[in-house]
């Protein structure tokens, strides 16, 4: 290593990976260890700036790689490919300790070399496709193969392991994969792509008996695999694997539900106590983590459906119809689906409902409607809207009647509590996986930029961190409401919170003499009455989207981001033209002080008039001036003038004298 240096690597930088710490030649070759399990250096091998690879001379191939990092004591997961380049890439696809075996034809022994090492490990070959039309011929004149495959699938037989290949229809391993679509998509094809090729079957070296069937083994003769597919049968073999977390589901006729490792231990416990048979720890759990490798990938649950407890409804079809296993739902409402009554209307057949819903509304036909479009989302799980629901309003105005019909429709055994700052912490947010339905009740008032809410919203992966489990990312697919007497108030302006944010303002207080205590109950009654209505007026569920981005553009929830945000408020006493003919920027420093010149000056001046503390940075003011007047729906326009940079916006005086300074309203001239 004395004749290297460390440095980026152009061949691996032409491919869009920055890895700053790589060992180079003079020539800027890239020089890459080869290792064995027991940590013995074999050789190396050397990667030119135009990909061609060589060995070093004296290096020995055979069940050595190329280790991406520290190799653990005993990891949960090796993936092993073909090349660096690949490895480096497969390092952000999937979790998991990464080996390069060079080529394909090292992949066997580098894999036996694993499992021998570790016999409980998952081994996950990541191949490439070389892939080849039909007709293709080698130089022989014999049909080409895909020989990425074959040997992947060869070695992941021999060994018990999985494949994953890339699903193109032209030659590409990951990385290839990875620079076309990106890595997020690359992500989750790599997990979806994951399968289990038929395993070979061995002749046993030392058979317990010549007569002896396996089926005939009792559980202490069994090995781990075995016991593993007698835990399987437990449970009637409706057992799949969620790739992300690596959480076993159990489909119980209607949803596929988490069984915890533990649970599964428990039921492989139960067995060997049946046949009254001894067991050891170890062996139980090398069951479960036997069975894991065995059990199909989890499918994400189809869109278009919507689980009841007696069936599904199928907003493609509008149609209702029974359970299936491949529909892959992990949620389903409590209540029984029926058909209506003929001429069934919310005003006469839930009639709780509808006089709470009015009181709420204040009659409001256009918000009503909205409303109902709120509670659809909820109903349908629609997160992909990228959007989530804040109520606010005085106490006994309604908005806890609102979150408990949300939870009745999303099912209680969907709903979880939680506050703001579970949102933005790995560990809290290891307890809403899982809920389709995530309820901020009451929170005292936040203040912050929003961070959490934004990421689970936008559809991001975020990070989770259970309590005695390996750290993972994933996507949390639940709709979040936001209930609070004080609206919250977000430091972002950059439009992320803003764009996803449906604010309802619930202003009729209800009188205390007139509060129904048992109101739940009774909606509770009505329940299928409402979800019958709601799947027919939204039988189009863009309908209600489009319901909710009237909403998010509506007066009361404008009103509400002038309560809580100066720089909105103050954005409402402005008039916007289409040319930058309105006041100059200006600063803090210039003299004299003038808000009728200056915008910033105007600024100033609304924020001591008001009585409040920490105004922006000029610079601040620039950067959060398009998105405060975005709320508006209008632009922030500036030029550069002789006299300083003018924008395209000037005081509403009528309004600002409000807080204008008495002097500046009598003395100081605009220009």
């Amino acid at each position: 290593m004395t004749l290297t240096v460390a440095g980026e690597s152009p061949y691996l930088t032409a491919k869009g990976s920055h890895c700053s710490n790589q060992r180079l030649l003079k020539d800027g070759s890239l020089l890459l260890p080869l290792v064995t399990l027991d940590k013995k250096v074999t050789g190396a091998q050397i990667i030119k700036l135009d990909g061609t690879k060589k060995l070093l001379s004296g290096s020995q191939k055979k069940s050595a790689f190329i280790a991406l990092s520290k190799l653990g004591e005993h990891p949960g997961t090796v993936i092993i490919t073909e090349g660096y380049a690949t490895a480096l890439t497969v390092s952000q696809l999937h979790q998991g300790t990464v080996l390069a075996a060079i080529d394909a034809g090292n992949l066997l022994s580098v894999a036996q070399s694993v499992r021998e090492h570790w016999p409980d490990t998952k081994i996950i070959i990541a191949a490439d496709n070389d892939w080849y039309l039909p007709d293709e011929l080698d130089k022989n004149g014999k049909p080409k193969k895909n020989i990425g495959k074959i040997a992947a699938e060869k070695t992941a037989k021999t060994i018990n392991g999985w494949v994953t290949l890339p699903p193109t229809e032209y030659k590409a391993d990951w990385d290839d994969y990875r620079q076309q679509h990106g890595v997020g998509i690359a992500r989750h094809a790599f997990t979806q792509e994951l399968y289990q090729p038929t395993l070979i079957k061995k002749k046993a070296a030392v058979q317990l008996n010549n007569d002896t069937e396996p089926s005939k083994l009792t559980l202490y003769q069994m090995g781990a695999s075995q016991r593993g597919e007698v835990l399987l049968t437990r449970y009637d073999g409706d057992l799949a694997l969620d790739g992300a977390s690596e959480t076993v589901h159990h489909y119980d006729g209607i949803v596929w539900r988490p069984v915890s490792d533990r649970d599964l231990k428990r039921e492989m416990v139960a067995a060997f106590m049946e046949e009254k048979l001894p067991y050891s720890p170890h062996g139980i759990s090398s069951a479960v983590d036997a069975l894991k490798l065995q059990l199909p990938m989890m499918q994400p649950p189809k869109r278009h459906l919507i689980g009841f407890s007696n069936g599904v409804f199928d907003l493609k079809t509008s149609q209702f119809r029974p359970h299936r296993k491949n529909d892959w739902l992990l949620l389903a409402n409590d209540v029984e689906f029926n058909s209506p009554i003929s001429g069934e209307i919310l005003q006469d057949h839930a009639p709780q409902f509808w006089r709470w819903l009015n009181q709420a509304t204040a009659n409001c036909e256009n918000k009503t409607n909205r409303v109902l479009a709120a509670l659809f989302m909820v109903l349908a799980n629609r997160y992909d809207w990228q959007l989530f629901l804040e109520v606010t309003g005085a106490g006994g105005s309604g908005k806890s009647i609102f979150a408990e019909i949300c939870s009745m429709l999303a099912g209680k055994g969907n709903t979880v509590s939680a506050s703001m700052a579970a949102l933005e912490n790995p560990r809290e947010r290891a307890l809403i996986v899982g809920y389709s339905l995530i309820i901020l009740p009451d929170q005292t008032r936040y203040v912050g930029d929003g961070s959490g809410i934004k990421a689970i919203t936008g559809g991001d992966e975020v990070a989770i961190d259970p309590k005695h489990k390996q750290p993972y990312s994933t996507r949390i697919p639940a709709v979040v409401l936001a209930v609070n007497n004080n609206a919250m108030s977000f430091s972002d302006r950059s439009g992320g919170v803003s764009r996803r944010r449906v604010i309802f303002n619930f202003s009729e207080v209800v009188p205390e003499n007139e509060r129904d205590p048992l109101l739940r109950d009774k909606i509770a009654a009505e329940l299928p009455v409402i979800i019958r209505h709601l799947l027919h007026q939204f039988a189009d569920p863009q309908l209600a989207r489009r319901l909710l981005a009237e909403q998010q553009k509506s007066a009361e929830a404008l009103d509400i981001k002038r309560g809580t945000d100066p720089l909105v408020d103050f954005c409402g006493y402005l008039i916007a033209s289409h040319e930058t003919d309105g006041l100059l920027i200006g600063n803090a420093e210039i003299m004299p002080f003038n808000p009728r010149k200056y915008l910033y000056h105007s600024y100033l001046a609304y924020m001591k008039g008001n009585n409040l503390n920490k105004p922006v940075s000029v610079t601040r003011f620039g950067m959060d001036m398009p998105g405060a007047l975005a709320e508006y729906g209008q632009h922030y326009l500036r030029k550069k003038s002789k006299q300083g940079i003018r924008s395209n916006l000037s005081l509403d005086i009528d309004t600002a004298i409000e807080w204008m300074p008495k002097l500046t309203r009598d003395s100081l001239p605009e220009e």
